[in-house]
């Protein structure tokens, strides 16, 4: 990224001599993403962030097959910039159904299939949940979609999985996956779109030809080949990074579990890696997120991007009430998160657990 700066920053659409650098970096982020996910460097559409890519998906699809329905199918446990991309659409005549989840967060493949009508135009799913971790079987439940309509287009939101688990497109057999920088180590604002040649889609913003008439402006290069680092980068070492993040994630666990009152929310096996939402009996969640921050340990409430005060939805979704919907904290590990700090932050967790209960603060 430091060399694209400190190089010419010609436009890439270009056909003069300082646009030669900036495509061949353009093309090579392209095809880095491309091969993360399994698919075609055609197909790729950048994006500033893995929420414009999840609104692009939706929103674009939806607009484009408009002549063919007006139905949308997702679950109840997708984010929140899909589900609100939807319920945007239905303001302007979209109609919706909304499958509910088992326990851990999961749709019934059939269940999902018996949602789709015969004016449905796009199934939009997680490949994993990112605030209880539940990793989905993508690849049957796009077979069971396919098994009920074959035109449907299928999204597959891989942000939360992108360069930690093998994305497959052409296995799953879906028509659209989008993927952000964050779990790749690259930048956040970057994301992408993979589109199936073939798949119609409206752009989101109007303007230029660019990124084939998907994404109109200018592009974001220094943020596009820092997306492309992570994409290869995350390639070559995914398997270590994996591993090393679920035993970590699964030691966390177990010293958390010694806590009297915590509870693991999702299942206790096929989580994202290196992810571990609980509950905890007696205590806030913000309260607790904040006391163990000035105690050196960093999580969030529930998940990164939640409300502050707000229920969860993804808990509610999963058949859980308050005070335990309010009282959930997430970690996320990294694969050089060490035995030490996992140590530590349990004890600080258990002291902290204490006092906030000793004081009364509860939901």
């Amino acid at each position: 990224m430091i060399g694209v700066l400190e190089g010419e920053l010609g436009n890439p659409e270009s056909l003069h001599d300082s646009a030669r650098a900036p495509f061949a970096a353009l093309e090579e982020a392209r095809a880095a993403v491309a091969a993360l996910v399994g698919a075609d460097p055609d197909g790729v559409v950048f994006t500033a962030g893995d929420v414009e890519a999840r609104n692009l998906a939706v929103k674009g699809i939806w607009s484009a097959n408009r002549h063919r329905g007006v139905h949308l199918v997702t679950t109840a446990v997708e984010h929140d910039s899909v589900i609100n991309a939807c319920r945007a659409l239905q303001r302007v005549g979209a109609e919706l159904t909304v499958v509910p989840v088992d326990r851990d967060g999961r749709p019934d493949p059939t269940a999902l299939a018996a949602a789709v009508r015969d004016d449905t135009v796009l199934v939009s799913i997680a490949h994993a949940q990112d605030e209880i971790g539940t990793v989905q079987d993508v690849a049957a439940l796009c077979a069971a979609v396919r098994a009920r309509r074959d035109d449907v287009a299928i999204h597959v939101d891989c942000s939360a999985t992108a360069g930690l688990l093998p994305i497959t497109a052409d296995v799953w057999g879906c028509d659209a996956i989008s993927i952000g920088g964050g779990t790749l180590r690259g930048p956040r604002w970057a994301g992408a779109l993979w589109v199936r040649p073939g798949t119609r889609l409206h752009p989101l913003v109007d303007g230029g030809a660019q990124e084939g008439g998907k994404r109109a402006g200018h592009h974001d290069l220094v943020g596009i080949v820092g997306l492309g680092v992570g994409a290869r980068l995350a390639l070559d070492d995914m398997a270590m990074r994996a591993s090393a993040m679920t035993a970590g994630a699964a030691t966390l666990i177990e010293g958390l579990l010694t806590i009297d009152g915590i509870h693991v929310n999702g299942p206790r096996v096929g989580r994202i890696p290196g992810h571990v939402q609980v509950s905890v009996d007696g205590v806030e969640g913000e309260a607790l997120t904040l006391m163990l921050s000035a105690g050196g340990v960093a999580c969030s409430p529930g998940s990164a991007c939640s409300a502050v005060g707000k229920s969860s939805a993804i808990l509610e979704a999963i058949g859980h009430t308050p005070p335990r919907t309010l009282s959930a904290i997430l970690f996320t590990l990294s694969h050089e998160t060490t035995a030490d700090e996992i140590r530590v932050a349990v004890d600080v967790v258990a002291d902290t657990v204490g006092r906030l209960r000793a004081m009364g603060v509860r939901e």
